[in-house]
């Protein structure tokens, strides 16, 4: 996994992004809207990770911070046209990277290698719940 991981970061070299902010701004790409407790659910990362990360992405000028209109402990984060401009150029990246990830392997395979992931992820989630 770590090797797949890296090779997706290598692609983002000279982009200004690393790997994980390619995701965060991914994931807000998506979700218009996103709170820091829903991303960092998203990339299963900390609360705290997700805030430094949030930060630096703040501090570079591609997020911003809105006050929740609904929670006033909720701080939502959405793209700012420079970041989405960033991300919208770099989407392109994921999707050859995807594609190159997945080549070769047929729509069967990727069906048992989901279902067995998931089997997995299930055993995990059993476990620690008990």
């Amino acid at each position: 996994m770590k090797r797949i991981t890296d090779a997706f970061g290598q692609r983002l070299q000279g982009s200004g992004i690393t790997r994980i902010q390619w995701i965060a701004l991914y994931y807000m790409k998506t979700n218009q809207s996103i709170s820091q407790r829903e991303l960092s659910k998203l990339m299963a990362i900390t609360d705290s990770s997700a805030g430094r990360l949030i930060d630096r992405l703040q501090r570079d000028g591609f997020v911003d911070r809105i006050p929740s209109q609904t929670d006033r402990r909720v701080t939502m984060i959405r793209l700012t046209e420079e970041g989405d401009r960033l991300i919208t150029s770099l989407l392109y990246v994921g999707v050859e990277f995807n594609d190159d990830l997945m080549n070769g392997i047929s729509e069967e395979e990727k069906e048992i290698f989901e279902h067995i992931l998931t089997k997995m992820t299930k055993n995990v989630t059993q476990k620690n719940a008990k």
